[in-house]
Order: structure tokens, then C-alpha cells, then sequence
């Protein structure tokens, strides 16, 4: 049935990792989400159960990005793996269905322009302490197919728990040593592929917006400015087979504060746009459903922030 088919179809897992750092400032910004990337699927939710994901990557680091745009030659790179657990209560809530998450994870960090320095262990913890999906069918969609035409609505509050190792005189550092809390919004459209036949059966779209706010690290007494991230997708579904184009986005809003004081007068602030292939996978093994996708972001533009292009791979299945 539907419900038994959609259990390999749905991802819930999120955000590719970027580390992003500042060299004009002490701390350093990281979108919050779960470890993996809310790319395909990012508004769906299966139907109720558990979910488990297991991710891993590494990224290149080559540049550094200027305020204006232009970039210098940089070093360093970022491996991480790490785990996500997904809990999709029996109750619904105004027609939808609500769960929760907790990602686990651990990374290596290295960064320099002129030396390289490193810091590695358990990062922060994530966790969708709170998400609604609501999902429209379209006339297209059937219970016994595996595509879930139509449109679903995502509503969540992210959060992101300060466990990482921190040290106030060390850049980078693998934690914040501040909460960060992101609401967030997102939607994913499936209809009849748009393209010709040979392309696929059905065309995706999906995006996730997050509002990230950032509280004042009590060690160095600074805060970093509001960002939005946006992550997204667009996609061709072919059988069990999904592949296309994916990216993910950011811009701080507002300026770092130290000690309460505007620092940088907007001349500092970081942003990013990376983009590149994905390609995913529905399979089972002993009647248990599977999702393996493998993913390639690559810095197109930025500003204030590191140039990184890498490799992302998750598996989800159902407990």
C-alpha cells in the first residue's frame, strides 16, 4: 500500500555541513540544520515510526572570499559523519503530521591563508525540536505509486545545542559555544516531469528556508549576526531513481556585535551560494526500505566566508 511504499520515498534528514569563518571577527558561523542536507524530499514526512540516517563527506577548502566578492587562495578541508534519529508521532496536528529529530555528529576541521591550523571532535547537536508537514495531493496521485504527487508544507524550529569542543583563543574550532535557534519553512512540489518522456516520470521541487539566530557567546562576549539559509532542489524522479541539481544558501543580515557593540558596519557580513549534482536511490533489502543519495556542492559565489566544494552521502532507512 501507499504508506508501506512511502517509507523509502521520505528523507527527513538536512543542511550539508559549511563552516564558514570569519577573519575580521573571533567566532564562526554555521547555518544551523541536520547533518546531510534538506535537499530532496526536504517538506515530506514518512508516515509514523522511527527513522535512522547515517551521513559522511569531506570538503575541499580552496579560497577565501572577500567582502566584495573577489577571493584569494585559502587551505584546508572538513570531514564529517555522523547520525540522525527521526521520531513521527501517531498524533497529528490542524491535518498534519508532527515529529521530531536529534543529530549526532563528529568533524575535522582545517583552516588557513597564510597557515593552516586544525581542531577536531563532536560537533554541536541539532535537533528539529518541533516540525509540522502537511501534504495536498494532486490529481495525479495514486496510493499505490511510490511518487507522492502533490504538494507538501513544512513548518519547524531548529535548534542547535552548544556540545561541541570550543576554545576561546582557537580558530577553527569544531563548536560554537552558543545556541543558535532557526525557524524555519519549506515546501516540495512533485508533479508530471516537465521534461520529455525519457527524462523521468515526474519533476521535484524542494526548498527549505531557515531563520538562524545566534546567542552571544559567553566566553568571548560576542554574537554573531542573524542569517538566512535557504536549501534547495530540482529534481527528476525515474523509477527508483532520482537525480538533478541542488545547492544551499546563505546571507547574514545584521552585523556582529562585541560586548553589545555593531561591529563592521554591514562591511563584513558573510554570505554563499554552492550548488552541484545529486543523485539518489530507493531500494530494499529483506523488505526494508532504503534511500541512498550522494551529493557534490562546489562554491559558486560568496562573500566573507570560505570557497569549499565536496561530497555528501546519506542513508536512510526505517527502525
Amino acid at each position: 500500500m501507499y504508506c508501506a511504499k512511502r517509507i523509502s520515498e521520505i528523507t527527513s534528514t538536512a543542511a550539508i555541513l559549511i563552516i564558514s569563518l570569519n577573519v575580521n571577527a573571533a567566532e564562526s558561523i554555521s547555518p544551523a540544520g541536520p547533518i546531510g542536507g534538506t535537499d530532496i524530499r526536504s517538506a515530506l514526512l514518512p508516515p509514523p515510526g522511527n527513522y535512522g540516517a547515517a551521513v559522511t563527506g569531506g570538503m575541499n577548502i580552496d579560497k577565501w572570499y572577500s567582502s566584495g566578492g573577489e577571493s584569494m587562495d585559502a587551505d584546508g578541508h572538513v570531514y564529517f559523519a555522523g547520525t540522525g534519529l527521526l521520531h513521527v508521532y501517531n498524533q497529528t496536528f490542524l491535518s498534519g503530521t508532527i515529529a521530531s529529530s536529534l543529530y549526532l555528529g563528529a568533524l575535522e576541521t582545517c583552516f588557513g591563508i597564510s597557515k593552516v591550523s586544525c581542531d577536531s571532535g563532536i560537533q554541536d547537536i541539532y535537533s528539529d525540536v518541533f516540525a509540522w508537514s502537511l501534504f495536498n495531493p494532486s490529481k495525479n496521485f495514486s496510493p499505490d505509486s511510490p511518487i507522492p504527487y502533490g504538494t507538501a508544507y513544512w513548518v519547524g524550529l531548529g535548534l542547535n545545542i552548544p556540545t561541541g569542543d570550543f576554545k576561546k583563543d582557537r580558530v577553527p574550532n569544531v563548536g560554537s559555544n552558543f545556541y543558535t535557534l532557526s525557524p524555519n519553512v519549506g515546501i516540495t512540489h512533485t508533479m508530471p516531469s516537465i521534461l520529455p518522456k525519457g527524462a523521468g516520470d515526474a519533476t521535484e521541487l524542494s526548498a527549505r528556508l531557515f531563520f538562524n539566530y545566534y546567542t552571544e557567546n559567553p566566553n568571548t562576549d560576542y554574537q554573531s549576526g542573524y542569517v538566512v539559509s535557504l536549501d534547495f532542489a530540482g529534481t527528476q524522479r525515474s523509477g527508483s531513481w532520482q537525480y538533478g541539481i541542488t545547492g544551499t544558501a546563505y546571507k547574514q543580515l545584521s552585523d556582529d556585535t562585541l560586548n553589545g557593540e555593531h561591529l563592521g558596519n554591514g562591511g563584513n557580513r558573510a554570505a554563499l551560494l554552492s550548488v552541484g549534482p545529486l543523485l539518489a536511490y530507493d531500494f530494499k533489502i529483506d523488505g526494508k526500505p532504503y534511500n541512498l543519495m550522494a551529493k557534490f556542492l562546489t562554491s559558486a559565489w560568496g562573500e566573507n566566508t570560505t570557497g569549499v566544494s565536496g561530497l555528501t552521502l546519506r542513508l536512510v532507512t526505517e527502525f
